[in-house]
C-alpha cells in the first residue's frame, strides 16, 4: 500500500489508492515533537528525505525547454529551465518516504531528522543477506542518522 500522509490532514486510518482497502494509522510512529520516527503506514523505522515535488512537472519543464531550445538564442530555454529548477529546489519543502512501503509523509516536524536516500539501506531491504556491502543496519532505523557518504 503506497500512501500519502500529511500532518495537515489528520486521520486514524489509511485507504489504499488502488483497492480502497482500509488500514489503521500507526500513531506510535509520531515523536513527541510532532515528527515521524517510523513509517505511519507500515511501522518500519527506515525512512529517507526527498523534495516534495511532482516528478511529472519536473519532466515537463525539461521537455518543454528541450523542445524550445533550437528556437531560443544560445539555447536560453535550457538555462531558464535550470533556473526554474533551482528556485523550486530551494523553495519546496521536504517529505519522508518509507523504504519498505513507499508511503510519503509530508508536513510533519523535522525532529527526528532522517538522512537522504541511501542506496545501501535500499539494497539491504530489497535483497537481504545477498546485499553484501560492509556496514550493518542501524539499530532503531534512520532517525537522527548521519547523511550517507556518497
Amino acid at each position: 500500500m503506497s500512501a500519502r500522509l500529511s500532518a495537515s490532514e489528520p486521520t486514524t486510518e489509511l485507504a489504499c489508492g488502488t483497492c480502497a482497502s482500509k488500514a489503521p494509522l500507526l500513531l506510535e510512529g509520531l515523536s513527541s515533537a510532532g515528527g515521524v520516527s517510523r513509517c505511519l503506514a507500515c511501522g518500519h523505522p527506515e525512512l529517507y528525505r526527498q523534495k516534495d515535488f511532482p516528478k511529472a512537472l519536473g519532466i515537463s519543464i525539461v521537455v518543454i525547454a528541450a523542445v524550445a531550445a533550437p528556437f531560443t538564442p544560445y539555447y536560453a530555454s535550457l538555462f531558464a529551465a535550470a533556473l526554474v529548477d533551482a528556485v523550486l529546489y530551494w523553495s519546496l519543502p521536504e517529505r519522508l518516504v518509507c523504504y519498505v512501503c513507499g508511503a510519503r509523509h509530508s508536513g510533519f516536524a523535522d525532529v527526528p531528522r532522517h538522512p537522504r536516500f541511501d542506496r545501501e539501506i535500499d539494497e539491504r531491504l530489497k535483497y537481504g543477506q545477498r546485499a553484501v556491502m560492509g556496514k550493518p543496519m542501524r539499530e532503531g532505523g534512520t532517525a537522527n542518522a548521519p547523511e550517507p557518504e556518497h
